[in-house]
């Protein structure tokens, strides 16, 4: 017994743990305790998560390039409008209200579309202007009115973003046959909507509102509609617009505004393209032809006009041989309503500075649109640049040629420097 005992002893001794190995053991378990605890709750909530939103933030990973990421802080399909509705500038009584056509939309209000939604791009390096003054661009998309996408424009908004800029691009409504009730006038509501958006969404992220500047630009349609909004709105200070970024865009929908060169022949020097005796004279030579028929004018007016014409009333408007009967009643209304969307003939209402980049070659809206719209800026004393790229065609960001990359350094150059000037850094 006694032997036994002593050996129960040396046991009890022997297995007997120390104070601070106790305490080493106890915290180890309440740490494993609290991992799984911790571990069960992330299973949870990470099944509450729908396929959709899983899927979404896998898209949103795949599109924004991890060399942006900690460089900017993209915010993807934001809504603006928020209350359902957009404001109808252009009714009776609207601050855009013209008088001489009538309730240009019909004097409602608009329901929201799919289409009301802008990517917004917030450079980390905007953060630390928040009480200082902070430049904005807003990017308008092309698709000739009837096409396109907020994402078309990502390329200018990570240039300007990696400058330090903070930069957005919006979608509208497109001018396409189901969309009868809505025009030209229309977007540029959406425009104004969007421009009230972003501010409201930098402002919940910190930035002063009196401190906010913008500059709007677009690409082909996308620039008509930013030149287009800088001639035509009357309130451009929701952000106060400091200058109005055109590349390749078309200024109206008449003919003459739409000549190419002919095939075979070398681009016009950037001195003929500001000439509009020259331009005239290439017409009549046979050096420039146009680069779209009569018919195809007349749809993209009926487009601007909100679609109210057939195929067959359009076909009316025109001679046998394809030209316009510019005496047509029905064109005559269509033109009427139209006209205001043409910056070449309607008032400059604020005369902001204009960047304008066009192609040699462009082959979409053509060469003759600078000249015109040259000698609308001149006669309005709006200030310009123009950079011309000889050797390339509707997209000129786009080179094919040394000289066209040379004229792309140039547009960079362009924007960074009207940022610098107009927006003050």
């Amino acid at each position: 017994m006694e032997y036994k005992l002593d050996i129960d002893n040396d046991l009890s001794i022997a297995t007997k743990w120390p104070k601070k190995a106790k305490i080493l053991f106890g915290t180890f378990l309440i740490i494993s305790i609290l991992a799984i605890i911790a571990l069960i709750i992330l299973v949870i909530l990470y099944s509450k998560h729908s396929p959709d939103e899983n899927s979404k933030e896998k898209e949103n990973e795949s599109t924004n390039p991890s060399i942006y990421d900690f460089l900017i802080s993209k915010k993807t399909n934001l809504t603006y409008d928020e209350d359902e509705k957009i404001k109808n500038s252009f009714k009776s009584e609207g601050e855009n209200y013209n008088e001489n056509i009538g309730n240009l939309n019909n004097g409602l209000d608009y329901n929201k579309n799919a289409r009301n939604v802008y990517n917004l791009y917030i450079p980390q390096t905007a953060l630390y202007r928040k009480d200082k003054t902070v430049g904005v661009i807003l990017w308008i998309h092309g698709g000739a009115w009837v096409g396109g996408n907020p994402e078309n424009m990502e390329p200018f908004c990570l240039f300007a973003s990696n400058q330090g800029y903070i930069t957005a691009s919006m979608g509208y409504t497109l001018l396409i046959k189901y969309f009868q009730d809505f025009n030209i006038y229309r977007i540029l509501d959406e425009v104004t909507e969007c421009i009230k958006s972003i501010k409201n969404e930098l402002i919940k992220s910190g930035f002063k509102e009196d401190k906010l500047i913008l500059g709007i630009g677009g690409y082909s349609a996308g620039a008509h509609l930013a030149l287009l909004y800088s001639y035509l709105i009357q309130n451009i200070n929701i952000i106060p617009i400091k200058f109005v970024i055109n590349i390749c865009g078309p200024i109206g929908l008449r003919i003459k505004y739409f000549y190419k060169l002919k095939s075979g022949i070398k681009a016009f020097d950037e001195a003929v393209m500001k000439d509009i005796s020259a331009i005239e004279k290439a017409k009549e030579d046979g050096i420039i032809i146009p680069t779209i028929p009569d018919m195809q004018g007349l749809i993209y007016m009926n487009a601007f006009y909100g679609n109210k014409y057939t195929d067959e009333e359009l076909n009316s408007m025109l001679y046998e041989n394809g030209t316009i009967n510019y005496e047509d009643e029905n064109y005559k209304k269509m033109e009427k309503f139209d006209k205001n969307a043409f910056v070449t003939e309607i008032e400059d209402k604020h005369k902001l500075p204009t960047l304008c980049v066009y192609g040699g070659i462009d082959d979409v809206v053509g060469v003759a649109a600078f000249a015109y719209l040259k000698q609308k800026m001149d006669k309005d004393k709006r200030p310009y640049d123009f950079v011309y790229s000889k050797t390339e065609g509707h997209l000129p960001i786009i080179p094919t040629s040394k000289e066209g990359k040379e004229q792309l350094i140039k547009i960079s150059q362009k924007i960074i420097e009207y940022c610098h000037k107009y927006f003050g850094y």
